[in-house]
């Protein structure tokens, strides 16, 4: 995971573990970062209706020493962001408003889901990749599509992944992996009980685990030997939605093109399966 991470981002990826409080010093932050740039603490305070201590506290949350550390940060991000204007209105009534701010918050998710990636540690999982055995993906709930998409692209580079619909049959799978092997739980929260047991389970047979995730501090990133953080702008549309299938599915796609690029046989093996493909079609 990229030490480097945009305060948007992580303001983000630890959303979902802040307190009330830090939630509301979030918000402001998200919706009002120049405003936020010319202020004190104690000024940020007063709007966001939370006490200098509450500041501070999220400062560290999201990996600043201070709200002096924060500011400076913020103000390098917004010299550097283009000019694009984006709202959280989505409006029936006002269709291309609503379809321009879901198109760059989308495309914002992607570019920060690449700026977060550490092109050592991806280079290392691709590696790891090839050499395993086996492969598992693993998910929960509205997950489970960037998983099964997984285990498929993976099986056409020639690779042996595989991943289930049924959670139990996921964990029943996880406990045949031994040293050598690979499981991946991908989870929006970083936090599903079962997906953070089957680590503990494939971790104790010396699997190596990898987490998609969107939650830096939670559970499953730290429990983990490798992190891929995705991005989300989602909880600019709606406070309770923070993980979009978009990033992570961007991920796969991305390990994916390398292990194409990088695995000798990968072309004959899609050529094969695209070939089994074109003789079911009209």
């Amino acid at each position: 995971m990229s030490s480097d991470i945009l305060v948007r981002d992580q303001i983000f990826s630890t959303y979902d573990s802040l307190y009330d409080a830090e939630k509301k010093v979030a918000d402001y932050l998200i919706s009002h970062p120049s405003e936020a740039i010319e202020m004190s603490v104690s000024e940020l305070a007063s709007h966001c209706d939370a006490s200098q201590a509450t500041i501070i506290r999220f400062c560290k949350k999201i990996g600043c020493k201070g709200f002096h550390q924060l500011k400076i940060k913020l103000a390098g991000e917004q010299r550097q962001q283009e000019e694009q204007v984006i709202s959280n209105e989505i409006d029936i009534d006002q269709m291309d408003k609503s379809l321009n701010n879901i198109m760059i918050s989308k495309v914002e998710e992607i570019k920060a889901t690449f700026h977060n990636f550490n092109p050592e540690e991806l280079r290392e999982i691709v590696d790891l990749i090839i050499h395993a055995n086996l492969i598992e993906f693993a998910a929960m709930g509205d997950t489970i599509p960037i998983a099964l998409d997984g285990s498929y692209k993976f099986n056409q580079l020639g690779l042996k992944a595989v991943s289930s619909t049924i959670w139990e049959s996921q964990e029943a799978f996880s406990r045949t992996l031994r040293k050598g092997d690979v499981f991946f739980a991908i989870s929006a929260s970083g936090a599903s009980k079962r997906l953070v047991k089957m680590v503990e389970i494939v971790k104790d047979n010396g699997v190596t685990t990898i987490a998609i995730t969107n939650q830096s501090k939670s559970p499953l990133a730290e429990l983990c030997d490798h992190v891929l953080l995705t991005a989300t702008r989602e909880h600019i549309f709606h406070d309770q939605v923070s993980f979009t299938r978009m990033a992570a599915m961007s991920v796969i796609d991305t390990l994916f093109l390398l292990l194409f690029s990088t695995k000798w046989d990968s072309f004959e093996n899609v050529a094969q399966h695209e070939q089994s493909v074109a003789e079911e079609k009209l």
